[in-house]
């Protein structure tokens, strides 16, 4: 993973707003809307329209170089169901692929989370970043509930 560049930005919003699709005011509402719905930045940036998940996902992956991943043919391993919650899963706008040694695969349409790279990383534990598109993180989001639920 290169780590260097995700460290460079603080979060999604920032980069954004450094690439200039996205107005403060735009911006500010965002906040709102993440503070009070909750869930990851990437799906409220599309959902707004200022930008597409097409553009998301180019511009994630050339300030990242992280590759790109389709998940929605991906059934992780029930253990990393267990370690990773639903919730966990939502806040995180990311999804675990797998878990190989020591080595977690996680899939995300937003890199730039330190918490979520911090939060899965130990010294028994390395992470493999992908990116994936938002509308699939959603649709497997949604199988799973709907899994879950029957």
């Amino acid at each position: 993973m290169n780590k260097s560049n995700l460290l460079l930005h603080n979060s999604l919003d920032i980069f954004l707003k450094n690439k200039n699709y996205v107005e403060d005011e735009l911006l500010k509402e965002l906040h709102h809307v993440r503070n009070v719905e909750g869930g990851g930045w990437a799906g409220h940036f599309v959902d707004s329209g200022c930008l597409t998940e097409n553009e998301l996902l180019r511009l994630v992956i050339e300030e990242t170089g992280l590759p790109y991943i389709p998940i929605l043919g991906v059934t992780p391993p029930e253990h990393l169901l267990d370690e990773f919650t639903f919730d966990f899963m939502k806040a995180f706008e990311c999804f675990p692929v797998d878990k190989i040694g020591h080595i977690l695969t996680i899939a995300t349409p937003n890199p730039f989370q330190q918490e979520l790279i911090r939060s899965r990383h130990t010294k028994d534990c390395e992470i493999e970043l992908f990116v994936c598109r938002v509308s699939e993180w959603r649709e497997k989001i949604r199988l799973m509930t709907q899994k879950s639920t029957n």
